[in-house]
């Protein structure tokens, strides 16, 4: 593909750009950063791979599929690195914005741990009976299809309560020990394993936050080198485990660390590139365009399909556009949030949507993570930052999904917070204050000492 070395030249210019000139205003779980780890895993990674011969494009040697085409790739390249410029500018936007501000105090509701505590003791062991249960294969005949998938649900209850329990009372040995027995079973499950990634992007950011950090630090970064080697068979490892062939599951994990392997997974794991270039196009065939209907689906999700069969779904925008030759709807591909804005409001996407959302996100994360700790807006944000790649890959609702109906608990704890009398508010210092993000208690107490 001689063809894609502007565009990739291009491409790691506008991320080398970027990361020069922002670098100092971002950190670990700023917007800009999950947003670019997601622009060069997705599109920077796979091109280069692309670029280089060691890939094929999508669809290759399938038998009646439409091979993604270079020009479909070129095209998607540049204009994903349009909308990089845009999440850009809207950052820089919102850090100007914030600066101007910066020597007003900030109204913020302090988190409750009363409210944390009863979230915790009602709906930690209805949690995790549910996530066994369910694990042992013997809910779906009880109770019927239909429940099951709302089952599902309160069975990831567990991890959004630990959470919401470990940033209200830091790292205690008992949550420790009760995150450790979820996310070991959520580890070898065999399916789902954003269910493992995300709550340590959340454990993560709070680690680092409650220690003034921005950056991870060596054992952090081992970890996560660690986690990245393993994490493409997990899903094996998981499969084995449950079918009691441990022999295969330490083959698996082993293997993991096999770098001259050559048959590590990669079909669907680093194609994200190829399966947004061909929805372009799709979405080009397509009759006519959404105008955000896309988004409207939220609206009726907790609406049980059972009560209602005929309700939207959050993919028919892909049934619609899929065709015999590119069947995303059946393939169970993604499009991106960047093919959903082009469906949606046609180029003007690529320039509208990147930059709202840089400047929305990142708003609300310099008003949650210049104050104290034990605020609700710095715990929502976090709910919100770990959902972030799982968002900017598969589409907008992601958002809404993955921090509302994946992690109830936050929603709980966000609605008894906002419930008056529930829980006090705080006049915080001016983010300029060098003790922006010291309680006033803990103020006091150094004045005295």
């Amino acid at each position: 593909m001689d063809s894609l070395l502007p565009y990739l030249i291009a491409d790691v210019l506008v991320v080398a750009t970027v990361i020069i000139l922002l670098f100092r205003r971002m950190s670990f779980w700023h917007p800009l950063t999950a947003y670019l780890f997601f622009h060069v895993y997705s599109f920077t990674y796979r091109a280069t791979k692309l670029f280089a011969g060691s890939v094929k494009p999508l669809y290759t040697g399938i038998p009646n599929a439409e091979v993604i085409t270079p020009e479909e790739i070129n095209r998607a390249l540049l204009w994903a690195d349009i909308a990089l410029i845009m999440f850009a500018l809207a950052v820089w936007a919102a850090h100007l914005r914030f600066d101007a501000q910066a020597q007003r105090p900030t109204v913020r509701r302090v988190l409750s741990p009363n409210i944390a505590k009863a979230i915790g003791f009602l709906c930690l062991p209805v949690g995790f009976y549910y996530f066994f249960a369910l694990k042992g294969g013997y809910i779906e005949l009880e109770y019927g299809a239909a429940a099951t998938g709302y089952l599902q649900t309160v069975a990831l209850w567990p991890i959004g309560i630990i959470g919401l329990l470990v940033f209200t009372f830091g790292f205690r040995w008992y949550l420790v020990l009760l995150g450790g027995l979820f996310l070991g079973g959520v580890a070898l499950q065999g399916y789902h394993r954003f269910m493992l990634v995300l709550p340590l992007l959340f454990f993560a950011a709070y680690y680092l936050q409650s220690r003034r950090l921005r950056w991870p630090t060596w054992p952090l970064l081992l970890a996560a080198v660690l986690i990245g080697l393993v994490f493409p068979r997990l899903k094996y490892i998981g499969q084995a485990v449950q079918a009691g062939d441990n022999q295969e599951a330490l083959a698996q994990f082993t293997e993991s660390f096999a770098f001259a392997s050559k048959d590590k997974e990669e079909a669907s794991s680093e194609d994200f590139l190829d399966q947004y270039a061909g929805a372009l196009s799709l979405a080009d065939s397509n009759d006519r365009k959404f105008w955000g209907s896309t988004y409207v689906a939220i609206i009726t999700l907790p609406i049980p399909r059972a009560w209602w069969p005929n309700k939207p779904g959050l993919a028919d925008h892909v049934q619609e556009i899929s065709t015999s030759g590119r069947n995303y709807a059946q393939e169970g591909r993604i499009i991106t949030y960047l093919a959903e804005s082009y469906l949606n409001f046609g180029y003007a996407g690529f320039f509208l949507i990147p930059a709202l959302m840089g400047y929305v996100l990142t708003r609300y994360c310099l008003h949650a993570a210049t104050g104290p700790m034990r605020r609700l807006s710095r715990y929502i944000y976090l709910v919100v930052f770990m959902a972030l790649v799982q968002t900017f890959r598969d589409g907008m609702l992601s958002i809404f999904v993955f921090t509302l109906v994946h992690n109830m608990p936050a929603l709980f704890a966000l609605v008894l917070h906002l419930m008056p009398g529930f829980a006090k508010k705080s006049l915080d210092r001016p983010a300029a204050d060098p003790l922006a993000g010291v309680e006033e208690e803990e103020i006091v107490a150094r004045q005295l000492q």
